[in-house]
Order: structure tokens, then sequence, then C-alpha cells
């Protein structure tokens, strides 16, 4: 997929990006930076420790974003604990026009993480938080918002890669 191979070749590495925000954004991500090393568990290691062949996740964010601040060290903390996989970071409007006309949304919802192959084929996507931090009535929940379930954001980006 090319035009995911030239969004890859223009991404910041984890370090790159977290350097270009401001100090207040940079301090809220590294309290996250601390919790997302212990929201691998056994089983997500052990998955990615096995992983066939090799991967990218090409990820949509800002450092201005508090979901960014809470999400982006548990990808990292994935991208870092497997040789397989590279991650590379992107703004919002650098990933746009890709991500709006290949996904088919109306907004790209941020962090917005992609897992390709080793082709830059899309297997699948984590957009946003993961999916039990939202309640009934769309309201976030405390144990979110608190980084409670950094372990469920692990489990359902590790979910995408092949593999039981």
């Amino acid at each position: 997929m090319q035009d995911f191979n030239v969004l890859l070749e223009a991404a910041s590495d984890y370090n790159e990006f977290v350097g270009s925000g401001a100090e207040e954004d940079r301090n809220a991500l590294r309290h996250f930076e601390g919790l997302a090393n212990e929201a691998l568990p056994d089983d997500v290691i052990s998955k990615l420790s096995q992983l066939p062949g090799s991967y990218s996740i090409l990820v949509a964010a800002e450092m201005w974003c508090p979901d960014c601040h809470k999400n982006l060290p548990v990808i990292h903390a994935i991208a870092a604990s497997a040789p397989a996989i590279r991650l590379g970071i992107i703004t919002r409007d650098k990933a746009e026009a890709v991500f709006k006309a290949h996904f088919g949304v109306d907004k790209v919802k941020i962090p917005f993480a992609v897992v390709l192959d080793e082709n830059a084929t899309p297997l699948g996507q984590f957009i946003e938080r993961p999916e039990n931090a939202t309640g009934k009535n769309g309201e976030v929940s405390e144990r979110y918002k608190n980084g409670e379930l950094l372990v469920d954001t692990a489990r359902e980006v590790t979910s995408i890669f092949p593999g039981k």
C-alpha cells in the first residue's frame, strides 16, 4: 500500500515525537509511560515475542491530546518489546487524507493506530481509546482517565497481530 509507505517514511519515532511537544504535554505523557511499562501482561509479551514476519504500527497523534498521553506510551511499549515491530508517528493533518479514504471515516480521531504487515497492508486499527473506556451514554470512565485501562489498550492493539 503505497500511501501507507509514504506515511511511514514521513513518520517520527517515539522520542522525536515526544520531544516535539510542549513541556506540559511531555510531562503528561511521561506520567503514563511509567504505568504503560506495567500494562503489558505476560500473554501480550508472549504473543509479541512470537510474531512471524515484520510489522509497523503507524499512529496519527498529537502531543496536546489526552488520549494520546495515555495510549501512545502503551503502543510504544508494545513496539519496544518486539523486534518485529516498527513504530511511526505522524500528525493527524498528515494522516487525514489517507486514513479517511482507506478507512471510510469522516474524522480521524486520535490516537489512530494502524497495524501494517510487511507490505504496508493494514491488518486492523485501534482508535482513540479502548472499547471499555466509554459508557453506554458516551461518557469516558474515570478508570480510563486515571490510566487504569492501559492493559486494555495493550490487549486491543496486540489482538490485531496474527497468532494467539
